[in-house]
C-alpha cells in the first residue's frame, strides 16, 4: 500500500462507515463462544465505539491468539 506502509508505521487500522447493532459473544479467551478459533473483535463485532477503540481491541485480540497458540 504505497503511501501507508512506510518504516514509521506503528499501527494501520482499517475504518468503516458501519458499526454493528448486535454483539458477537466471546468467552475468556477471547474466542467466540459459537465458532472455534473465531477471534470477535472492534466496532463491527459489537466490542468498540470508535477507531481507537476498534484498534486497541484488535491489538488484544491478537495478543490472546498468539497466547492460545503458544
Amino acid at each position: 500500500m504505497p503511501g501507508f506502509i512506510t518504516e514509521e508505521a506503528t499501527l494501520i487500522g482499517v475504518e468503516t462507515r458501519t458499526s454493528s447493532p448486535v454483539r458477537i459473544v466471546r468467552g475468556d479467551s477471547g474466542q467466540s463462544v459459537t465458532v472455534a478459533g473465531l477471534f470477535p473483535c472492534g466496532e463491527g463485532a459489537g466490542y468498540a465505539g470508535g477507531i481507537i477503540s476498534s484498534a486497541l481491541d484488535g491489538i488484544r485480540a491478537a495478543e490472546r491468539l498468539v497466547a492460545t497458540l503458544g
